[in-house]
C-alpha cells in the first residue's frame, strides 16, 4: 500500500505524462551518418555521451539533430488521459518535480501547450544532465525532499533502476504486458490518478 504521507513526487515526462512521436529511428540513422559510426544509440544518451567524450566538437551538431526532430514532433504530442487529474490532485498535498530527457525548448513548449508546467516546483531536462540518476537527485534536492517521503513516477526500466540507486520508491506506468519489480505498477495514468499514491 502506498504511504499516504508521501510529500514529494518526481515525474518523468515522455511515456508517462505525455506521448511525443519523435521519429527515433530516423534520429539514430542521421546520427550514425553524422558521426560515421555504426552505434545503435541504445541506450540513446549513453552512446551519445561516449561519442562526445571522444570528440567534444560533435556535441553541437548531434544535439541539433535531436532538437530538430523533437521540435517537429511537438505538434503531435498528446497528454496521457489521467495526467491532468493526477497532477492536480497530487500537487495539492505534495511538492512535484519533473525530469525529462527531452530538451528544454521541447519540454517547455509541451508543458505550455497542455498547461501543466504550473504543477512543478522544479524541472530538469537533458541540458541539466543526460543521466537519469543525476536528474532524479537534482529534483529531490531542489524540493528539499526526504527520500522516505518521496516517490518517482516513470515508464522505463532505466527509471526503475534510477529510483533504486537514489533510494526512493518507484511507481511504474507500464502499457507493456510485462511486470517489472516496481513498488507499484499501473497500466495507465488514469489508473494511477485514482490510486492512493495520488489520493492519499
Amino acid at each position: 500500500m502506498a504511504d499516504t504521507k508521501a510529500k514529494f513526487a518526481v515525474f518523468d515526462m515522455d511515456g508517462t505524462l505525455i506521448s511525443l512521436p519523435v521519429e527515433w529511428d530516423k534520429v539514430r540513422s542521421d546520427l550514425r551518418r553524422l558521426t560515421g559510426t555504426s552505434l545503435e544509440f541504445n541506450p540513446f544518451f549513453l552512446d551519445f555521451q561516449n561519442i562526445v567524450a571522444k570528440d567534444p566538437s560533435m556535441f553541437a551538431p548531434m544535439m541539433k539533430v535531436v532538437d530538430d526532430y523533437e521540435a517537429k514532433a511537438v505538434p503531435g504530442a498528446k497528454l496521457e488521459p489521467g495526467a491532468l487529474e493526477a497532477l492536480t490532485a497530487l500537487s495539492k498535498r505534495a511538492k512535484v518535480s519533473l525530469v525529462t530527457m527531452q530538451g528544454r525548448s521541447c519540454s517547455t513548449a509541451i508543458l505550455d501547450r497542455f498547461g501543466i508546467g504550473k504543477f512543478f516546483a522544479s524541472k530538469f531536462s537533458r541540458e541539466d544532465s543526460m543521466d537519469r540518476v543525476t536528474q532524479l537527485g537534482m529534483a529531490l534536492k531542489s524540493m528539499g525532499a526526504q527520500n522516505d517521503k518521496a516517490f518517482f513516477v516513470g515508464d522505463r526500466i532505466n527509471d526503475l533502476n534510477a529510483a533504486r540507486m537514489v533510494g526512493v520508491r518507484f511507481v511504474m506506468i507500464r502499457k507493456r504486458p510485462d511486470s517489472p519489480p516496481a513498488d507499484a505498477l499501473y497500466r495507465s495514468m488514469s489508473e494511477f490518478a485514482s490510486s492512493t499514491w495520488v489520493k492519499g
